[in-house]
């Protein structure tokens, strides 16, 4: 199974991804899985950071995640959830570091903490 990872920030060029595969694979979906229920909500289109999007190879689902908000595609439809703490945006983050440029990942997670 494979987690792939896609940083939506930018406009105009390709947005960074990479693929997510073993324990932090499973304890992503883990996470995901856990989160409670969270209000409707409609993804950003603003230039700039839009989020996090996960896709899951095995099972097709696929996640939007946005400062807190997580939004998930599925066979039944869409569901929307909270991520109050922003962990999961953090943790796919932190998987991209080999990935990421230092510095905009340093932004990233510090415009993610000052989210809540």
């Amino acid at each position: 199974m494979t987690l792939r990872v896609i940083l939506q920030i930018y406009s105009g060029r390709r947005d960074p991804e990479w693929l997510v595969t073993g324990a932090l694979e499973t304890r992503l979906l883990e996470a995901l899985e856990g989160l409670p229920t969270g209000p409707d909500w409609t993804p950003p289109t603003r230039l700039g950071y839009r989020g996090i999007r996960l896709e899951h190879d095995a099972s097709a689902r696929k996640w939007l995640c946005v400062k807190g908000q997580v939004m998930h595609d599925h066979e039944a439809g869409r569901s929307w959830f909270a991520d109050p703490t922003c962990s999961i945006e953090a943790l796919a983050l932190e998987s991209g570091r080999a990935f990421l440029d230092p510095t905009t990942l340093d932004h990233l997670i510090k415009m993610l903490t000052d989210a809540h």
